[in-house]
């Protein structure tokens, strides 16, 4: 998943004096995604006296499902901003160790990745802001929200922050994206994230029309056992993902292409996030599932993403499968 930037301020480390406009101070957030614990976020401000300027540092640590590879995902982003947290330069944004330049913003804007520090308190009003790593620019607006809460909203994505003593906030939810951020000074990335849970959804699958704004995948072709010597499916030993890549392994030796595809599947019973392999064979990819025992696979089942089992290829995947947790078949 990536995290939208404009929740990026909701965790603030400061180095040395602030500025009038940044609270100085200490915090570190545990990121909670669809109510699961998922990483760590932390963000420095440090300024030069009061009259600026300032650095601010975001940085992100997202620990993987393990159907997705179970690494963990570093992003970290540092915009040189005024005490009143103005942008001043363009950002230097990494993820995953690979540094770039972001785009340059529209002079007198506030990043995203300041709008909680500035809005988070005090009185309803607009500001132009900007976004450091898309170049996207708007107005931002803050205004009362639920049981004391700032409503902010920015580029059409509504957060809702309750603001500490201290002037950093105590709680960032963004409901539409279901991550909140939790102020937690013990904070850590968890050692195992894993997706094969239960994923709500029609009682009768036939109904199920779309998940994550994907269409159901079409009927897999079927092998043909003449041509295509495709080892047998039998539900093994250990999650769907150890199965689908022991399966895929089989495969490999018989001189067959494969990946591994994740997503939502039903299993008879309800639907649940899942893992299964894909073969190449004469008649097109052949979706093999070896921990339901199927050659090919039964519908309805919705293919998030697939990987090869490459690291950027896993990564990628991790991101995609993190974009739609959460999310409930319609």
């Amino acid at each position: 998943m990536t995290v939208p930037s404009v929740i990026l301020a909701a965790v603030v480390v400061a180095a040395g004096a602030a500025g009038p406009g940044l609270p100085g101070g200490a915090a570190r957030y545990q990121m909670v995604l669809a109510g699961e614990a998922v990483g760590v976020a932390a963000l420095a401000v440090a300024c030069e006296g009061q009259s600026g300027p300032c650095a601010l540092r975001w940085e992100t640590w997202l620990r993987l499902p393990v159907e997705a590879g179970g690494g963990v995902r570093t992003r970290r982003l540092a915009v040189p901003v005024r005490p009143d947290g103005r942008a001043l330069a363009r950002a230097a944004v990494a993820v995953d160790g690979l540094e770039a330049l972001g785009p340059a913003l529209p002079p007198e804007v506030f990043p995203a990745s300041a709008l909680e520090l500035v809005l988070s308190q005090g009185e309803a009003r607009c500001v132009p802001a900007g976004d450091e790593e898309t170049g996207r620019s708007g107005t931002a607006c803050v205004a009362a929200g639920a049981g004391g809460a700032r409503r902010i909203t920015f580029l059409g994505v509504e957060e809702q922050v309750e603001a500490g003593a201290d002037g950093f906030p105590e709680r960032v939810e963004i409901p539409a994206q279901r991550v909140t951020y939790l102020r937690d000074a013990a904070a850590a990335v968890p050692a195992r994230v894993t997706l094969t849970v239960r994923v709500a959804g029609p009682a009768d699958p036939a109904l199920a029309r779309r998940f994550c704004r994907l269409e159901p995948d079409p009927p897999s072709p079927a092998p043909e056992p003449e041509r295509e010597a495709l080892p047998p499916a039998r539900p093994g030993v250990g999650s769907c993902q150890a199965q689908a890549a022991a399966y895929a392994a089989s495969a490999r030796r018989r001189g067959l292409a494969t990946r591994i595809a994740v997503g939502v599947a039903h299993d008879g019973q309800g639907f649940l996030w899942h893992a299964w392999t894909e073969v190449r064979a004469a008649g097109g990819w052949v979706v093999v599932d070896p921990a339901f025992g199927q050659v090919p696979a039964q519908g309805p089942r919705f293919t998030v993403a697939r990987h090869g089992g490459d690291a950027g290829s896993v990564r990628e995947a991790g991101r995609r499968i993190l974009e739609c947790w959460g999310r409930s078949v319609e």
